[in-house]
């Protein structure tokens, strides 16, 4: 008889975290399925039973806790526990206002990959999450968006405003700069990288979260975020925005050994296709000295030698400019694509990798009018 229970019981165990993973599926990037399973060993490493359940009952709008204690039925200090060790594992997304605590579940992308990176999360699983995002996930929409170096741009060409990243960041006022989620998996998985780590800026909403919520991350200040972007780009790191078409919730520095986009990326015949970026870079081979830099600051591979020449592939160009900044002859240059190519920040109903601050604010005031 105790055996019997105990199989039941295992079979039981097993049917939450597949009804959990379809309901993770439902939200921003999806979380689908694989043939090896690896997203449910990814699931219950994340979650107890008891926890994956009371996540079945959570939405991504922020709900008072009282909410989510009348769906679930259960006793409320129990929710209350739960949420709390929820909150440290970042899967979901917490925030007080006016005295009371509202929760929202948080995706899985960007959600809880990046908070179990940042949070030190165990080897076992960060080499789990690797494998998952470098095999068989299968993004629902639009992931980060390649934005060009500052400097790399002619601003007589009349940079888009969306695609300055100081513009975002003099548009902003809480402002914090958190750890680079795919340097730290990489890190606790084992690889060396010799690139800055607290690279990644975040705002509002998912600023707070991170510094006061997780205790991971500082608050910086516009001077501070600025000089950040610039480090980056003496390091060669990519420069993506992430957000909706709302707001921008961050800026982040990408690696292009560590980021798995850029990875994804660079395995496609035209990385140029999919990156969303407005801007191509320009060779001048009468004016090429052959120091072959931008072969080493291409993370696309755009660049390579072919005998006693440069050959540059344009399809393989996403627009981060790292090569222009670093030219001693000024062979290369950033231009504005195409107009009847330009990719404008998407609409709401079709980008929805980061719920914005605005959305969350607009959660709260809904249940503090009440």
């Amino acid at each position: 008889m105790r055996v019997i229970q105990k199989k039941n019981r295992g079979y039981m165990e097993e049917d939450i975290y597949k009804r959990l993973q379809k309901r993770i599926d439902e939200f921003a990037l999806g979380f689908n399925s694989t043939k090896s399973g690896v997203e449910l060993k990814i699931l219950q490493m994340l979650f107890t039973p008891e926890e994956a359940e009371l996540y079945l009952h959570m939405s991504r709008e922020l709900e008072p806790i009282e909410i989510i204690t009348n769906k679930a039925r259960i006793d409320a200090s129990e929710v209350t526990r739960l949420l709390e060790q929820m909150t440290k594992k970042g899967v979901v997304f917490p925030i007080m206002a006016e005295d009371r605590k509202f929760y929202a579940a948080a995706p899985f992308m960007h959600g809880f990959i990046e908070n179990a990176a940042v949070l030190d999360g165990p080897r076992e699983l960060m080499t789990l999450m690797d494998e998952y995002v470098e095999g068989d996930f299968k993004a629902r929409g639009k992931t980060l968006r390649t934005v060009p170096v500052h400097e790399s741009v002619d601003f007589n060409n009349n940079i888009l405003p969306f695609d300055d990243v100081l513009e975002v960041i003099k548009s902003k006022e809480r402002i914090g700069v958190i750890p680079c989620a795919c340097a730290k998996k990489m890190q606790i998985i084992g690889t060396n990288c010799d690139k800055s780590i607290d690279v990644c800026i975040g705002f509002d909403f998912y600023a707070e979260y991170a510094i006061e919520g997780l205790n991971v991350g500082r608050w910086i200040t516009q001077e501070e975020a600025e000089e950040i972007l610039r480090q980056s780009e003496r390091e060669g790191l990519v420069h993506q925005i992430a957000g909706s078409s709302k707001s921008t919730e961050a800026i982040c520095n990408c690696c292009p050994s560590c980021c798995n986009i850029l990875k994804t990326i660079r395995r496609l015949p035209i990385p140029s296709k999919v990156t969303g970026s407005n801007y191509r870079a320009f060779y001048s081979l009468e004016d090429c000295v052959l120091c072959e830099k931008c072969i080493e600051r291409c993370p696309m591979e755009a660049f390579v030698m072919q005998g006693d020449e440069l050959s540059y592939n344009s399809d393989r160009c996403i627009g981060c400019g790292l090569c222009v900044t670093t030219c001693p002859a000024s062979a290369l240059s950033l231009e504005l694509r195409d107009e009847n190519k330009l990719r404008f920040p998407p609409q709401p109903e079709s980008y929805q990798f980061m719920k914005s601050s605005v959305e969350f604010s607009e959660d709260v005031k809904k249940w503090i009018k009440k």
